[in-house]
């Protein structure tokens, strides 16, 4: 299986509290199963969970990731770093499409640093 990827994907990393317009804010983070059970066994990451159809994090009032801090900063990574992170949230703005003869790999545009590195 032949795997496309463009050269500056390896060049990607979050800006984190640098970001003009954080991916936490208004949007719902799915958890995988695998995730799920981990954050069940930590009480400060379980009490902002959704167990409706899909388990989800509960989002604040200001439509913020419960997690997200006043600096933008995420507190799960600084509690219990960046190998506690859901998929979504570890994959985001990467994106793998499926083909027949081939994957592509890519970073989505919905992301400014992810933006920046594709247009320059």
């Amino acid at each position: 299986m032949k795997i496309i990827v463009p050269d500056y994907y390896k060049d990607f990393h979050c800006i984190a509290d640098k970001c003009r317009h954080t991916c936490c804010e208004g949007w719902e983070v799915d958890i995988d199963e695998e995730s799920f059970e981990r954050f069940c066994a930590c009480e400060d990451i379980a009490e902002h969970i959704d167990e409706d159809d899909t388990p989800h994090f509960r989002l604040t009032d200001g439509e913020r990731c419960p997690f997200l801090n006043e600096k933008n900063l995420c507190n799960m990574i600084l509690r219990h770093g960046e190998d506690m992170l859901c998929q979504i949230c570890t994959d985001h703005p990467r994106f793998r499409s499926y083909w027949t003869d081939r994957t592509e790999i890519g970073l989505g545009l919905v992301c400014e640093e992810a933006g920046r590195l594709i247009l320059s």
